[in-house]
């Protein structure tokens, strides 16, 4: 192979993403295949791509790829994510992809700086509520995301839960950013009401009942407390109480303060957690404890 400038070396590296691009790959999952297509481009085939032994080439196409990125274009992601709110300072929390055993610092999963972590944990009541709001993300994104001990739903349930996962990640991409903070309670009720009907579904609810609720939550989780006997439905209702209709806010013209925008969402996720517990039987909480995790048998 002879030597490449590393302006035409980047121009191949550009190229190829775009071949990538076209096939469909997202730009976290380019960077092999870019280097396969440039390698082929330079008539280099036996190669190694990850080792001691990986020619500089090799390494160049990856730093080149990488420039053209920024590294949340190409991190790899988590299972799940959501919001809390400190004071009236929202903060983005992700459940990461688990392998093995692992150690976990929820602080460590949200993008609070340094100071705030330190503030947040001085203050002995929002750290609790930050912890509250972390186990009800966690579970949930532990039963969609198949981690260990958590019961897989059933599939027709865990598309549901799939959907409402989108209206809580699109809610605290919302809250995440510096743009009208209330779009997020929408999508906050709407992931709310899926993930209420996806728990009916988990326990053999059929569509045409599950219709039948509409956006009425508080008739939905009713059926669901007759179906799970360890659901918490006071606590739940009084959050479903404390929400703004969904149809109601939708077209109204005064709409929640940013603190009870907050509110609403985490309530959201509370709610959504609690179900997705009587789903699996499971939660990080009881593992936290120093318990199995386990709380009781899954439907």
């Amino acid at each position: 192979m002879g030597e490449i400038s590393d302006s035409d070396l980047f121009e191949l590296v550009v190229e190829a993403d775009e071949k990538a691009l076209q096939e469909g790959l997202e730009p976290r999952q380019r960077g092999i295949r870019v280097v396969e297509i440039v390698m082929g481009r330079l008539n280099h085939l036996g190669y190694v791509a990850f080792s001691h032994n990986t020619p500089e080439i090799v390494k160049k196409i990856h730093t080149l790829h990488s420039s053209l990125y920024r590294p949340s274009d190409i991190a790899i992601g988590g299972i799940h994510g959501g919001i809390f709110m400190f004071r009236d300072v929202f903060a983005h929390v992700d459940i990461p992809i688990i392998l093995g055993q692992v150690r976990l610092d929820p602080l460590a999963c949200t993008n609070f700086s340094k100071r705030q972590t330190e503030w947040l944990s001085s203050r002995p009541a929002d750290f609790q509520m930050f912890n509250d709001q972390f186990i009800d993300i966690f579970d949930f994104g532990g039963g969609i995301g198949n981690l260990s001990g958590y019961r897989n739903p059933p599939k027709e349930a865990l598309e549901i839960f799939w959907l409402s996962a989108f209206q809580f990640q699109a809610a605290a991409a919302t809250l995440s950013v510096a743009f009208d903070f209330r779009g997020a309670i929408q999508s906050a009720l709407i992931g709310t009401e899926l993930s209420i009907k996806a728990g009916l579904a988990a326990a053999g609810t059929d569509e045409a009942s599950r219709k039948k609720f509409g956006h009425n939550l508080s008739a939905a989780i009713n059926a669901l407390s007759a179906i799970y006997p360890h659901f918490d439905a006071k606590r739940v209702l009084t959050a479903v109480e404390q929400l703004p209709p969904y149809v109601a806010n939708r077209y109204a013209a005064t709409q929640p303060s940013r603190v009870e925008t907050g509110h609403i969402v985490m309530k959201a996720q509370y709610i959504a957690g609690e179900v997705m517990r009587q789903v699996t039987g499971y939660s990080l909480r009881s593992a936290l404890s120093g318990h199995s995790g386990r709380l009781y048998p899954a439907i």
